[in-house]
């Protein structure tokens, strides 16, 4: 990635799909049916294609700073918010910044070192067992996003594809879980897809160029409340099965949920961390 404050990295500069273009006849259908763990295999070697030695140990000083966060947190609390980790963070890497670090690699270590966190796994899987072997792991608490956990996770873990590998792979992945989960699990779920949402934003935002990525730590260190970068959904039909999706949307394509997306968006652009800056989406 470049430093000058116009450069942009490519890939992460993509408009808004629109309905599919025409299929060229003749043409070759295929039909993924991925698993989620292939999904979440897929995501783990597409992140580590992209970490050097560098991104590893940004990587565990992030996770160091996680340590010193939640050794402030009294040992009865259950759960904290995630912005409770979001402004800390972002405050260190804008420190970081300020002193000559690219914003850039710092936003994506973070994003990374967040997600090992909140999925309470070994710093090992990121930066390899030889620099973690030094590495203390910090107590967990959970982390929780609208008083979820899932929602959370959605949120870092997408974040951190979007940062490795951009904006159409994690939003591939993102779509196709929720698909996925339609059709063998718990339903397709929009308050998952909005977390995902918020998270490929924010890391394309924060991957964009030098001065935006500047921005959003700036804008991140000062957030107190979830309500400045996540929308609520508490309003979302979740749970909806492939027919019960089916009946009321046909598909991605459709009018009706491309209306849906658009209010998701709406809902995300209004945060106050999103307001004034240029927000592309990818793959809805």
């Amino acid at each position: 990635a470049g430093d000058g404050a116009g450069e942009r990295t490519p890939g992460f500069n993509r408009p808004l799909l629109g309905p599919p273009p025409p299929a060229p006849s003749p043409s070759l259908s295929l039909t993924l049916d991925w698993d989620p763990a292939l999904i979440e295999r897929l995501g783990d070697v597409t992140q580590k294609l992209f970490f050097s030695e560098h991104d590893r140990l940004r990587i565990i000083a992030y996770y160091r700073q996680i340590d010193a966060v939640m050794a402030t947190i009294p040992n009865h609390q259950r759960a904290v918010s995630l912005t409770a980790l979001l402004g800390p963070l972002f405050a260190a890497a804008q420190k970081f910044s300020e002193a000559g670090a690219d914003p850039m690699v710092e936003n994506r270590a973070l994003f990374h070192a967040l997600t090992v966190y909140i999925n309470n796994e070994s710093i090992a899987r990121f930066v390899g067992p030889v620099l973690a072997a030094d590495v203390e792991r910090p107590d967990y608490i959970e982390v929780r996003l609208l008083r979820r956990h899932d929602l959370a996770r959605h949120l870092a873990g997408i974040a951190a594809i979007t940062s490795a590998a951009g904006p159409d792979i994690a939003s591939l992945m993102s779509t196709t879980k929720e698909v996925y989960d339609a059709r063998y699990r718990s339903g397709f779920s929009f308050s998952d897809l909005t977390a995902n949402t918020v998270g490929v934003v924010l890391a394309s935002l924060a991957m964009r160029d030098r001065e935006t990525a500047l921005e959003i730590q700036r804008r991140l260190a000062r957030v107190t409340t979830e309500s400045e970068y996540m929308p609520d959904v508490g309003n979302n039909r979740d749970g909806l099965s492939e027919s019960d999706f089916n009946a009321r949307y046909r598909n991605r394509y459709s009018v009706e949920y491309q209306q849906r997306m658009a209010e998701m968006q709406r809902l995300i652009s209004n945060r106050p961390v999103f307001q004034g800056l240029e927000l592309e989406w990818v793959g809805l």
